[in-house]
């Protein structure tokens, strides 16, 4: 799982219309408004041309999984987006959309208000302190891991490009953080998967053909 995060609150904008059902998550459904929300937000965000992002079960998976941890963050008042940090994000992405109209340009032909990016960015901020407050904390790494990626993983990718392997000291600060990350990253599918085997998931079409 590559977390960063596809996050929203199912519901938020189409709930006053008859989606279509496709999941419920503990109770909570999941319909085709949500699933074209997602697409829109991820599109926007990531300034690509296309809403879609991977095959139909694929983007299904992903919104449980981000409703399960919007129920999770329930449970911990504590964790709070980042204003200071969403504010950065939607500078970020209006200095990115100006040359090509603005983001107001950008966001109507995607069929949604400000509001909504807003409030996604503000989910995700919300969801990456709970991942650093919930697992951060466990992710060390040894000096014997970040040697061995340095003298496999790296090595091998840089002859492989034809690049010369720097001095271990130049990146092994680079290095910690990567493993760091996939560390985190690790942990939270393996919490995933624990919480979707206790989780009360249902499925109202067959995921599997509709790709």
């Amino acid at each position: 799982m590559c977390f960063l995060l596809l996050a929203f609150e199912p519901g938020w904008i189409h709930g006053e219309e008859i989606d279509r059902l496709i999941a419920a998550v503990n109770g909570t459904v999941i319909t085709e408004g949500d699933l074209d929300l997602a697409r829109s937000l991820s599109a926007v965000t990531s300034s690509g041309n296309s809403p879609r992002s991977g095959t139909r079960s694929q983007e299904i998976s992903r919104l449980i999984d981000q409703e399960l941890m919007r129920q999770e963050l329930t449970s911990f008042s504590g964790v709070r987006e980042d204003e200071a940090r969403v504010q950065s994000r939607l500078k970020s992405l209006r200095d990115l959309y100006a040359p090509k109209g603005g983001i107001p340009a950008a966001l109507q032909r995607l069929g949604l208000q400000e509001s909504e990016l807003i409030a996604y960015l503000r989910h995700q901020s919300a969801i990456l302190n709970f991942v650093n407050f919930r697992f951060r904390p466990f992710a060390s790494i040894s000096e014997e891991e970040v040697e061995k990626y340095y003298e496999g993983r790296l090595a091998a990718q840089l002859k492989k490009s034809g690049l010369e392997l720097p001095p271990l000291i130049q990146v092994a600060g680079k290095i910690e953080e990567i493993l760091r990350e996939e560390k985190i990253n690790a942990m939270l599918d393996q919490w995933i998967q624990e919480i979707r085997r206790t989780s009360r998931i249902e499925y109202f079409e067959d995921i599997e053909t509709n790709e």
